[in-house]
């Protein structure tokens, strides 16, 4: 092992901790072609959302409030009813588990209630009347109504997603993995090449891996259930061996605190060293478990770093939208007052291609029956564009989680495994080649060379 290795970690309290490297993922994240991955990722996840919305709700969609009323039919210990509406199940579940990720940036914050009364109060302070522990325990909820109330919908949209981010996301982490450990940048062509070929040997099978387990574990004890109902012969049989029962526990407890604690970093493992599922598996559940207070400390301080830089992110957002409408649609109202919809008030034409209501629904689509033809045409691309640059705030959210899990896998393995930093799996992207290790140059060939004798005659 390298000197630099063994003393590299007593360079100051600072290099110890993490802190540097995590504040290096706010230049990782805004990575281009990280955000435009992001970015189609998301378009991806909404059409297919919106594609199995339009084939469920044709025999009747579920209200809002199911997820709510879910949540607190659990807390309660009561019988839950599905409450039906026009909602689809994805956009239900989209929403929930957007608030939730929204409350659980926000409540990471020291002190976000005080401002109170600001611009940054007015847009916190509905997110963090609860913890970030209470939020991410409604995010599990949320995807536990999913399962449990339509499953056929949560394996297929599951399925599709996991395809999706698997690609886009294991692109993110290998541009992440790249530039963090050599300064160099890849292209998308080249991330995605990698992703590909690793995809579902690595990123697909990765997080499959413990969820298989779990399942087949759950099994055995669901049949051990079973035997002990039997009169008898059960209680002869299966009583004595219920300790294999409270094995089988462990088990399961163990593979969900790993994909708790770990699953962030699957993805990161197959990126950085271009293994397979089963070592990316081992690794992010060993690097955690071995360092449990380092890697507790990297996730708070990534997290809370990650809640500052949404909060400037979505109010800059908010400020670059505000500023635009503002200063265009200066530009229609002497030309554009009239009166129109409800109690003919006089509008602005931008006010009506473009409705906006503050920083938690920065865009609506208009109503489309106060619009003419050619006004439909205006206001179409108008949400469009709009819409593509609050999605580039959501893909810096996604870049900043998939960067951020790629640091903080590089820190957990230097500390685990005192490996360097620097030591990066590389390949000759689309080659399959590895070039973490120099060619072999073909020995020389040996030449003859004649000198011109001259005879002295």
């Amino acid at each position: 092992m390298k000197e630099s290795q063994l003393t590299g970690r007593g360079d100051g309290w600072l290099e110890g901790c993490g802190l540097l490297h995590i504040f290096r993922t706010l230049s990782l994240a805004v990575h281009p072609a990280k955000l435009g991955l992001a970015l189609a990722a998301i378009f991806l996840t909404f059409v297919l959302g919106g594609v199995m919305d339009w084939i469920w709700t044709r025999g009747g969609g579920v209200d809002k409030t199911a997820i709510v009323q879910f949540i607190s039919a659990r807390e309660l210990n009561q019988p839950y009813a599905e409450p039906t509406g026009p909602q689809g199940l994805f956009h239900v579940f989209r929403e929930h588990e957007q608030r939730c990720v929204v409350g659980f940036l926000g409540s990471s914050l020291p002190g976000t209630s005080v401002g109170v009364g600001t611009p940054v109060g007015s847009y916190l302070e509905p997110h963090s009347n609860t913890g970030p522990l209470q939020n991410l325990v409604a995010m599990g909820y949320g995807v536990w109504w999913l399962l449990r109330c339509h499953p056929f919908f949560f394996i297929l949209f599951a399925g599709g997603a996991l395809v999706i981010w698997g690609l886009a996301g294991g692109a993110i982490c290998r541009i992440a993995a790249v530039q963090y450990a050599r300064d160099e940048k890849l292209t998308i062509k080249q991330a995605l090449a990698f992703a590909k070929e690793k995809l579902f040997g690595g990123f697909v099978l990765a997080p499959c891996i413990p969820v298989a387990f779990i399942l087949i574990t759950a099994v055995c004890l669901v049949v051990g259930g079973m035997l002990l109902r039997v009169p008898f012969l059960g209680d002869l049989l299966a009583g004595p061996a219920f300790i294999l029962a409270i094995g089988g526990g462990f088990v399961i407890a163990v593979l969900l605190l790993g994909l708790i604690v770990g699953g962030s970093l699957f993805w990161p493992s197959v990126a950085v060293e271009g293994s397979d599922a089963f070592d990316s598996f081992s690794r992010s559940l060993s690097y955690p478990l071995s360092k449990p207070w380092k890697a507790v400390l990297y996730a708070v301080m990534a997290t809370v770093f990650a809640g500052l830089c949404w909060i400037f992110v979505n109010l800059f957002t908010v400020f670059t939208l505000t500023v635009t409408r503002g200063i265009v649609g200066f530009g229609t109202s002497p030309f554009g007052w009239w009166n129109r919809g409800e109690g003919e008030a006089s509008v602005r034409k931008l006010d009506l291609l473009w409705p906006i209501a503050g920083p938690n629904a920065l865009y609506s689509w208009p109503d489309w029956s106060l619009l003419t033809w050619y006004e439909h045409f205006s206001a179409f691309f108008i949400g469009v564009y709009v819409l593509i640059v609050i999605g580039l705030m959501w893909a810096f959210l996604a870049s900043f989680y998939f960067s951020a899990s790629t640091v903080i896998y590089f820190l957990l393995r230097r500390d685990v495994d005192g490996t360097d930093l620097e030591e990066l799996h590389m390949e000759e992207e689309g080659s399959g080649k590895d070039s973490s290790k120099p060619e072999s140059s073909p020995p020389p060939e040996s030449t003859d060379v004649s000198l011109p004798i001259s005879n002295a005659t």
